[in-house]
């Protein structure tokens, strides 16, 4: 009697946990909507507008990012549009797609434990705010999602169609980061175990795997070739490890960093569960944890602490997490009780305080962009086709350009090679390229961003360059400076040169 009360306790609390769940989703939907994109999102959206305009990547456009994102970029601006509801509509279309792969995964253990991940990751990312929407490390963990669920399809069912979109969704993930590429190798290694755990052979579905992931090598091969590719290297084994050794964060930061404290300790419940739960050693739920450790070497690996690179980290963990939640809520009474517990807190404290503080957080706005619209307008707007420059990382400069389909004066984006406080041989390679074009062809109106990276934002980065310093402030005159609110504890802000008349 007692154990027919309490698997009737269960059933209530995971009908109560579902319904909490769809309405957190649809808060997310509601809350977030009208998020213009911004930060990194203004790059790779410039990126393509000036590859519409015949700019070349790499040879034309400066950008250290790899070839994927400039792929992903296109391809989804080609499907939801290069405004800001349209990309709200792609951001929503990702996170569906990781919800229902976290599902697909979960299947054998529980259902609920993929629609919980899904649900809670897309309300943390919420709550980071605009600033991290659409970003590289959240497309590159749906891609990877996305692959794992239909080589589980394969696999359990010995069909091969699910494989090659596996492969050639795992390749593009691939050419978007290269943290991805030990995630994919995962993958690889649990294609043979799954393979061989439903007594299937490997080899047909290796083949139909690679085969999709040449079709990813070739479709990027052709992308590079033959005008991106020298240039692209040259980036690669110069600029690219320049930046990697900029801007690390300590790594008391980095720990204390690594996940939401909700998460932490939901993961230390669910590693107390897997403990408990040792008869658990089904192939899928390996590759999860597997896919737990990834994500955390990723996260550290890359040094720089930012929240968008915990992603992967987070989304297996959260998955991990609710699986061992609804293997205990399975099991005999004890584990019973502390699974329908820790779902309870998870879902029912946990997630509507996130919603709560993501209805009540400000990330849709920059303000930046919006007057530095207003300004260039005023300046001749369209007027200043190929004739203005942005010294600036991701604060706004490039949203501007775009909104205002102006190309600009060169095609370098983001101004970390030249003022970051390193002065080394690359970046004297580099100011000097840049300095032979701004001499070619002056820009009418230099744009100057007080971000500084890796230090506190300040105009103070062009004493890092004071033969460009002392160009700037006798060839050109201070037309406009304008102060705004503060961003992650720095003041975001603008200065516009004017060059002289002759």
């Amino acid at each position: 009697m007692q154990m027919h009360a309490s698997d009737q306790l269960v059933r209530w609390l995971r009908r109560g946990c579902i319904f909490v769940l769809l309405a957190s989703a649809v808060g997310y939907i509601v809350f977030t909507i009208r998020w213009p994109w911004m930060w990194d999102d203004q790059v790779f959206h410039y990126d393509v507008f000036l590859m519409k305009h015949g700019k070349v990547p790499y040879r034309d456009i400066y950008d250290i990012n790899m070839p994927g994102c400039f792929l992903m970029e296109r391809w989804a601006i080609a499907v939801f549009g290069g405004g800001d509801l349209g990309w709200r509509i792609y951001e929503f279309v990702l996170l569906g797609a990781l919800t229902v792969s976290s599902i697909i995964i979960a299947r054998p253990y529980d259902w609920l434990a993929g629609l919980f991940s899904g649900v809670t990751f897309a309300v943390l990312h919420g709550v980071d705010g605009g600033a991290m929407a659409v970003e590289r490390d959240e497309v590159v963990t749906v891609l990877l999602m996305v692959s794992f669920a239909l080589l589980c399809m394969a696999v359990r069912n010995g069909r091969l169609l699910p494989m090659p979109f596996s492969g050639f969704i795992a390749g593009i993930a691939m050419s978007i980061k290269p943290t991805a590429a030990p995630f994919a190798l995962l993958l690889l290694v649990l294609l043979f175990v799954g393979a061989r755990a439903h007594g299937r052979t490997p080899a047909r579905f290796l083949t139909y795997g690679l085969a999709g992931f040449g079709v990813a090598l070739a479709i990027l091969i052709s992308f590079m070739l033959p005008d991106s590719l020298r240039p692209f290297i040259a980036l690669q084994r110069t600029l690219v490890p320049y930046y990697a050794n900029l801007g690390h964060a300590t790594w008391a930061y980095l720990i204390q960093n690594a996940l939401p404290l909700s998460c932490a300790i939901l993961f230390s419940a669910a590693l107390l569960l897997a403990l408990w739960n040792r008869s658990s050693q089904e192939w899928e739920l390996w590759g999860i944890r597997a896919g737990v450790l990834l994500g955390a070497v990723s996260y550290f690996v890359q040094r720089k602490g930012y929240t968008y690179h915990r992603y992967p980290f987070l989304v297996f963990g959260l998955l991990w997490a609710g699986i061992e939640l609804g293997i205990a809520m399975r099991s005999t009474r004890p584990r019973k009780v502390v699974g329908a517990v820790a779902l309870a807190i998870a879902v029912l404290g946990m997630l509507p305080r996130n919603v709560n503080l993501l209805r009540h957080s400000r990330h849709d706005a920059n303000p930046l962009a919006d007057q530095l619209q207003v300004d260039l307008r005023a300046l001749g707007g369209s007027a200043l086709q190929n004739q203005v420059q942005c010294l600036d990382v991701v604060t706004g400069c490039y949203s501007a350009l775009y909104r205002l389909g102006l190309v600009q004066s060169t095609g370098w984006m983001g101004d970390i090679q030249w003022f970051a406080p390193n002065d080394g041989p690359v970046q004297q390679h580099y100011r000097q390229i840049f300095w032979d074009q701004i001499h070619q062809n002056p820009p009418k109106v230099m744009v100057l961003s007080s971000e500084w990276f890796g230090k506190v934002y300040s105009f103070d980065k062009l004493n890092t360059w004071p033969e460009f310093r002392d160009y700037l402030n006798s060839a050109y005159v201070l037309a406009s400076s304008r102060t705004f609110g503060s961003f992650d504890g720095n003041v975001l802000a603008y200065r516009i040169y004017v060059l002289r008349e002759p």
